[in-house]
C-alpha cells in the first residue's frame, strides 16, 4: 500500500514536472538508533551512496559517514515531497526520537510530508512524539478535562485544545473486502495488476476470474496478493509459460 501510494503520487508529478524526485522509499535501518544510520538509508534510495558491487567490496569493512548535507541539498534542489518509512515494527520509540526532529526539520524547511508504515506504527510514532515533546501522560489527558463554557444557545461546550503534537494522524489500512457482483473494489485491484503484468501470454482476465479464489488466499491483504502474483509471474516466465493460469497459482505457498 505504501509503495502504491508512492508511486500514484509520483506519476502525478511526473506528468507536470521532469528532473524532481517527488518520493522516497526507505526502510527503517536495522541499527536505527544512529540518525546517521536513516540518513544513510535516504541516500542510498538518491543514489548518494552506492551499494557494493564486486564481493571485496562486500567483505570490506565500511564506514558510514554523515551524508546529511548531501541529503539536504538534493532533497531540496530535486523538490522532494513524500519520504515513506516502511518497516517501523522494528524500531523502538527511543529510536525514533532524533528521526522526528530530522523530519520536522524537512517538513518545516523543505515542505516535506513523511508517513511512518508497519505493524504498530501508531503506537511506536505517538510514544516517540510523546519522548520527543517531552509531554507527559498527564498531558495527554488534558482533553478528557477540557474546561466546559456556555454557548449562546445554553448548551454546555469542551474548550478544546489546540492538536496535540504526540498524536499524529493515522490511517487505518483494513483488508479490501469482495463483495457479490462488485466490479469496483477487489477486482479493480486485480484488473491493475494485470495491466502491470508483462507476460506475453496472460490469458483475458487471469486474475480477474480468479478474484474469490485470490481473496480466498490472501484475506484481501495487498502485500499477500503481492508475493502471490509475482511469485506466479516469476514461475511462469521460468517455466515458460507466460500466463498465470488456476493450476499456476494453486502451487505457490504465500504468508510464510
Amino acid at each position: 500500500m505504501l509503495r502504491a501510494i508512492g508511486r500514484e503520487f509520483q506519476s502525478s508529478i511526473e506528468e507536470v514536472h521532469d528532473g524532481r524526485i517527488p518520493v522516497v522509499h526507505i526502510m527503517a535501518p536495522q541499527d536505527a538508533d544512529n540518525l546517521v544510520n536513516w540518513v544513510w538509508a535516504i541516500a542510498e534510495f538518491l543514489g548518494l551512496a552506492p551499494a557494493p558491487l564486486t564481493e571485496d567490496e562486500v567483505l570490506q569493512p565500511r564506514r558510514t559517514p554523515d551524508l546529511s548535507q548531501s541529503v539536504w541539498y538534493v532533497l531540496e534542489r530535486r523538490w522532494t515531497q513524500l519520504l515513506l518509512v516502511d518497516g517501523m515494527q522494528r524500531v523502538h520509540p527511543d529510536q525514533l526520537v532524533p528521526v522526528l526532529h530530522y523530519c520536522d526539520s524537512l517538513r518545516e524547511e523543505l515542505g516535506n510530508t513523511t508517513i511512518f508504515c508497519g505493524t504498530g506504527a501508531r503506537e511506536i510514532v505517538r510514544a516517540a512524539c510523546v519522548k520527543a515533546d517531552g509531554l507527559s501522560e498527564a498531558d495527554q489527558g488534558l482533553s478528557e478535562r477540557a474546561p466546559l463554557i456556555t454557548g449562546e444557545d445554553g448548551k454546555e461546550y469542551k474548550v478544546l485544545p489546540q492538536a496535540n503534537p504526540s498524536r499524529p494522524p493515522v490511517t487505518w489500512l483494513d483488508p479490501i473486502p469482495l463483495y457479490d457482483g462488485d466490479q469496483d473494489t477487489w477486482p479493480a485491484v486485480l484488473r491493475s495488476f494485470e495491466e502491470s503484468l508483462c507476460l506475453h501470454r496472460l490469458s483475458p482476465h487471469a486474475l480477474v476470474g480468479q478474484a474469490t479464489n485470490l481473496h480466498r488466499r490472501t484475506g484481501g491483504y495487498l502485500k499477500l496478493l503481492s508475493q502471490l502474483i509475482c511469485q506466479a509471474a516469476i514461475t511462469a516466465i521460468e517455466e515458460g509459460i507466460e500466463d498465470i493460469t488456476p493450476e499456476l497459482l494453486a502451487d505457490i505457498d504465500i504468508g510464510g
